[in-house]
């Protein structure tokens, strides 16, 4: 039993250190994964609202339409607004539609004669069976002028208020960053506590509360896929929420292991001095932690780190799947009357339909059941993009042609180190003025773009848009500078804080 006290003593030692550290010198990398799970938390833990279900009746024609209730609602408004007669094919004609809230909810075309009747609209609203909303309108005759009509009814009663465990992860969200650190540097500690035998009963105590905080995490994410990567180890060693969870399951058995046999475990140095230990540890992994928060990680583990072809890593190697093998089974009928039905299996890879059968006498019908047999190879990098601002041409072909060019990324303008944006403007003048292209990627919206703009009076570059996931393992830095050599290869990166000299730029791109 004491070999293997001991054997688990440093091996769970040695892995909470490792992960602690992996964490420590990313802080702004875990806590992009600690903000998106109080995110799913939030989201998951929202009041289920009931509906608005809407009939509209109108010469005969009925139409209803259901509606969430949004947690942010006071009031359910309808406005009806018709469209002026005319005259086309010899009779009179108009268009009436009905709104709520701006979106569009009916429309239907009047057609009458001169001196024909119209008939009255109605729209009726009701929560469950409470009737909420009664509207009736006479529409506008042939000879009448057309008008807009509107009715509102109060909901505020019927929406249902969140728990306190919603505002409580909304809440945390704004900490994600220091509770990053913390629970990095907790980990790390209690493995150099375990290692040295400081307070085994309560050092213990804090690993299996540790693992079993992890575990929670890792099982929610695996049974509700919500979090697909759960970030134990960062970018270092990426795992699957399934793969997590299994390795926190083996961690949480050497951890009781070492509670039962906790007696073998003696302290290496007395208690006084163990504290010194860990503190003086304690304020060198903070302190490493808060450097590499306001610079970049020691270790990038990044796929953009530098050295890295951001070409190459876009691409699927030889020998594996560019596609997902599918199976798809098809349920056709047939065409004669008589009931009779047919499974097609259609298969990815084969590109065939077995059996085969005569389209003249079978009917497509619909799909049974769609088998994943074989999932696609997914490129490391496979979201980097340069959209335009309507985001209907990504221009990343362009971003290939020259040799060597500046790459700004700043994944959110509206939180954008202002010193670095100064920095950066002077930077790309230079930079273009020699002949070369700078290029900047933001995911934030183009109306802050728009705002940012003119804000900063920026001419020197124009600005591309890609997704704000990649954008923020590009670098974590907003804004960051990516020098680019050899068409694709990362040759230098620069923090928002580091940004460097025109002249260093020059001498790094020769």
């Amino acid at each position: 039993m004491r070999f293997i006290v001991h054997f688990s003593r440093v091996l769970i030692g040695l892995l909470f250190i490792l992960s602690g550290l992996i964490k420590l010198n990313d802080p702004t990398g875990f806590s992009y994964k600690l903000d998106e799970y109080f995110t799913v938390f939030a989201d998951d833990l929202e009041s289920e609202q009931d509906s608005i279900a809407t009939t509209i009746s109108i010469d005969g024609n009925y139409k209803k339409s259901i509606r969430a209730i949004s947690k942010n609602d006071s009031a359910y408004s309808i406005t009806v607004s018709q469209s002026p007669w005319t005259y086309s094919d010899s009779v009179f004609s108009s268009t009436v539609n009905v709104f709520n809230s701006g979106s569009l909810l009916f429309t239907h075309r009047l057609v009458a004669d001169s001196g024909s009747a119209i008939s009255d609209l109605q729209v009726q609203s009701y929560i469950n069976d409470n009737d909420i909303l009664d509207f009736r309108t006479s529409l506008a005759p042939v000879e009448g002028k057309p008008s807009t009509a509107q009715s509102e009814a109060t909901i505020l009663e019927y929406v249902k208020p969140d728990s306190w465990a919603v505002g409580l992860f909304n809440w945390l969200r704004n900490y994600a960053l220091f509770m990053a650190i913390f629970v990095s540097w907790l980990e790390a500690i209690l493995g150099f506590a375990i290692l040295i035998g400081w307070q085994p009963k309560f050092t213990i105590w804090m690993l299996i509360l540790i693992t079993v905080f992890f575990g929670f995490l890792t099982l929610y994410s695996w049974v509700y896929d919500k979090v697909t990567d759960c970030g134990c180890f960062g970018d270092a060693l990426p795992m699957n929420p399934e793969e997590s969870f299994y390795k926190n399951v083996v961690i949480g058995v050497f951890v009781l292991l070492l509670w039962f046999g906790r007696k073998h475990i003696k302290p290496i140095f007395s208690n006084s001095f163990g504290v010194k230990v860990l503190t003086v540890l304690s304020l060198l992994l903070i302190g490493f932690s808060l450097y590499c928060k306001q610079y970049l990680p020691v270790v990038d583990f990044l796929h953009y780190s530098e050295g890295t072809d951001i070409r190459a890593g876009m691409q699927v190697p030889e020998g594996e799947r560019a596609s997902d093998h599918l199976q798809t089974t098809y349920l056709y009928s047939a065409k004669d009357g008589s009931g009779a039905t047919i499974h097609v299996v259609y298969d990815s890879d084969k590109n065939t339909f077995e059996p085969k059968i005569d389209y003249a006498k079978w009917s497509y019908d619909t799909v049974l059941e769609e088998k994943l047999l074989a999932k696609a190879y997914e490129p490391p990098i496979h979201d980097f993009a340069f959209y335009n601002a309507d985001q209907d041409n990504n221009y990343i072909d362009d971003f290939w042609l020259k040799e060597k060019k500046l790459l700004l990324v700043l994944h959110d303008v509206t939180k954008s180190n202002p010193k670095a944006i100064k920095a950066a403007r002077e930077i790309a003048k230079q930079w273009t003025a020699d002949g070369n292209e700078f290029w900047a990627l933001t995911a934030s919206p183009k109306e802050d773009v728009e705002v940012f703009r003119h804000e900063y009076q920026i001419s020197e570059f124009e600005f591309y848009y890609g997704d704000n996931t990649n954008l923020k393992s590009i670098i974590r830095s907003n804004p960051g500078l990516l020098l680019i050599t050899d068409t694709s290869v990362v040759k230098k990166v620069w923090p928002a804080t580091r940004l460097p000299k025109y002249k260093k730029i020059l001498k790094k791109s020769e």
